[in-house]
């Protein structure tokens, strides 16, 4: 819809771009050509070009935010709607786990993929408590938003997702950073304690699977240390970085291509030197090593630019903006970083859904940003 909105900049397409904005535009333009080339060499069949599409198209939604800047009202709205029925989604389908008719709750989409944006939308709605603060009925929207970060979490805990929590010490240390100075340390201590009680408890009640996962996490990890036994969650998938390592190194330039690394696996294990667990496996489960093995240091250069540069841009905004333009700095850092925890445990650009989430919440993040940000240069 944002790409179909931005049809209308064709009548009147004197945008008033800064150079950050077409930074963030070339990060995404070079990401794409990157991905294209790569593709290009490898001989890669015409659905691989799709995910990579995706952020050149990114390019002129960003453009018409920049024109009509988003309502920062309907934006927190939706992400307090989208935490609330994210954990009511997977809770409900929890009783069908329960019920032994239902393996793992995920919503129609990877367990994974699902409860990490599950997560995600619920640490963004803490962004907006800096927003929320400075509204008339402020009580009522910081309720509704803390609301919306619990749901989103207990979302992620309901699939099991244990990568999603990676990035909640990070984001919280993010807010504490941005906000410690203007809050009350009492109130500082009360969220760490409030977050800490919500670990404790999910860890403690049988429902929700955490002890009995995390236990699980470290006997899996034993074993495969011990006998390389990657018939197990965590087995696999360090069996599949050892693969990964493996693929970066023998190929770092230019890498093996989707299909290539496919059938590098294949005489890999018929010469014994990987579990025959992996064959047709096509990526690795992290998204550095998939990134090298896959396109080389080209494909890795450009992943870390697609982190780096948004992150950098966001941070320097945080430092400088108002009180009305800084959650949305905020959110543009937790989204990054959120995203590079993510990407320890899973390769989130390979699925249609992470590379749509981080492509378009940057943009729409970055519009709401520069939009308060011009508000108030209008007003001076």
């Amino acid at each position: 819809m944002l790409v179909l909105g931005s049809l209308v900049l064709l009548k009147n397409p004197n945008v008033a771009v800064s150079r950050d904005d077409k930074l963030i535009m070339a990060v995404f333009c070079f990401y794409f050509v990157v991905s294209v080339a790569m593709n290009l060499l490898h001989g890669e069949i015409v659905k691989e070009y799709d995910l990579p599409l995706r952020f050149l198209l990114a390019v002129p939604a960003l453009l018409l935010l920049r024109a009509y800047p988003p309502s920062p009202a309907l934006f927190w709205s939706g992400l307090i709607i989208g935490g609330i029925l994210a954990g009511l989604y997977t809770g409900w389908q929890n009783l069908f786990v329960y019920a032994g008719t239902m393996i793992r709750s995920g919503g129609h989409t990877n367990p994974i993929q699902y409860g990490n944006i599950s997560s995600l939308v619920g640490m963004l709605c803490l962004a907006g408590l800096g927003w929320a603060i400075q509204q008339k009925s402020s009580v009522y929207w910081v309720i509704f938003l803390l609301c919306g970060f619990f749901m989103g979490m207990l979302g992620s805990l309901f699939t099991g997702s244990r990568g999603s929590w990676v990035g909640l010490p990070f984001c919280l240390w993010i807010l504490y950073r941005a906000y410690g100075g203007e809050v009350s340390k009492r109130y500082v201590l009360g969220g760490f304690t409030a977050v800490v009680v919500a670990i404790a408890v999910a860890y403690a009640i049988p429902r929700t699977a955490v002890k009995e996962r995390a236990h699980l996490a470290v006997s899996e990890t034993l074993s495969y240390l011990k006998t390389r036994n990657a018939d197990s969650s965590l087995g696999t998938r360090m069996e599949m970085w050892r693969v990964g390592f493996m693929a970066a190194t023998e190929r770092p330039l230019l890498g093996f291509g989707k299909a290539g690394l496919v059938k590098w696996e294949s005489a890999e294990i018929a010469a014994g030197r990987i579990d025959p667990l992996m064959e047709g496996n096509n990526h690795v489960y992290n998204e550095w090593l998939d990134a090298i093995a896959k396109r080389g240091l080209p494909g890795l250069i450009a992943l870390l630019v697609l982190y780096a540069i948004p992150l950098r841009l966001f941070m320097q905004h945080a430092k400088t903006a108002s009180r009305r333009a800084k959650p949305y700095a905020i959110g543009g850092m937790m989204l990054v970083v959120n995203y590079i925890c993510f990407g320890f445990s899973q390769v989130f650009m390979a699925h249609n859904t992470g590379v749509m989430t981080l492509a378009f919440s940057t943009v729409i993040l970055w519009g709401l940003l520069r939009g308060e940000e011009a508000k108030e240069n209008a007003q001076r």
